[in-house]
């Protein structure tokens, strides 16, 4: 959600003159919406003192009708907070998927590093990487990992740590110590939602990840299927500025599409079907 003057205004006309057991119904389908808020921005959208947003909060919680956290609330299940399981994920969109994976390999140069984020999408990544590159891939992602054993035109480097059963992803201090010690030229970065604050995904751990590869990455490409448009996830990873290009399956929405553009990020389109609904890709 863009919190700008103009939506929120919108918003604090909508809850201004509420009663308390009213403003708490709207409280909830307001959280619902958005997946997770603060304690501030809620006060800011409901016009209320913090105090009282923190007494409506905690009322909720009592009830089991959200989730509360430090210095916000939301309305995440266990599930969504730890991440969802890669399995599940790993069937969704999965044409559009192995299409945009296709021209994310088309940017990677002989020779170079690039890094790999642990998602669904750069598992496609490196199913699909040609024999022939001499490239070295970073990555925090078992499924990645596994994928380039045996590609002789690939040198993996992995970046070890804790290793979560959800996400199949390596996380941690060692992770970081890792990242912080490296370059890469093109990082392939995963989101679980975005929005015009930028790319989010479920939980905190994953996030810090996803930042200290930003950090490292001469250029950063959001490898992004249209369904996470429309996906709310709760933790920022970052906002439009260190994303320099976005390459999405042609799903995407003319409102999207210039959401993207008025960002300043290069929009790369990738086809998945033709007019005959077949699929327009092969494999290399």
């Amino acid at each position: 959600m863009d919190w700008g003057e103009h939506e929120m205004s919108t918003v604090e006309e909508s809850f201004r003159y509420t009663s308390a057991p009213e403003r708490r119904e709207r409280l909830v389908q307001f959280i619902t919406e958005h997946g997770y808020c603060t304690i501030a921005e809620l006060s800011k959208a409901f016009d209320v003192s913090e105090m009282t947003i923190r007494r409506d909060v905690l009322r909720l919680v009592e009830q089991g009708r959200a989730r509360g956290f430090r210095g916000g609330v939301g309305s995440l299940t266990k599930q969504d907070m730890e991440g969802s399981d890669y399995r599940l994920r790993d069937t969704k969109m999965a044409d559009a998927k192995r299409a945009i994976a296709l021209r994310a390999i088309e940017m990677v140069s002989p020779g170079s590093v690039v890094a790999i984020d642990a998602g669904t999408t750069g598992h496609q990544v490196a199913e699909l990487l040609p024999t022939d590159r001499s490239l070295t891939v970073v990555t925090h992602s078992f499924p990645v990992v596994s994928s380039l054993i045996g590609n002789p035109g690939v040198e993996v480097m992995c970046l070890g740590g804790l290793l979560h059963s959800e996400s199949l992803s390596f996380d941690g201090p060692a992770t970081l110590a890792a990242i912080a010690n490296l370059q890469v030229e093109t990082l392939f970065l995963a989101a679980s939602g975005i929005g015009d604050r930028g790319a989010f995904c479920g939980n905190g751990f994953d996030a810090i990840t996803k930042r200290a590869l930003i950090e490292v990455a001469d250029r950063v490409v959001l490898l992004a299927d249209s369904s996470k448009f429309f996906t709310s996830a709760m933790v920022k990873i970052c906002g439009w500025e260190p994303i320099d290009v976005v390459t999405v399956d042609d799903g995407i929405s003319d409102e999207h599409r210039r959401m993207l553009e008025q960002q300043d990020v290069e929009v790369v389109t990738v086809p998945t079907k033709s007019d005959r609904g077949d699929v327009v890709w092969e494999t290399p």
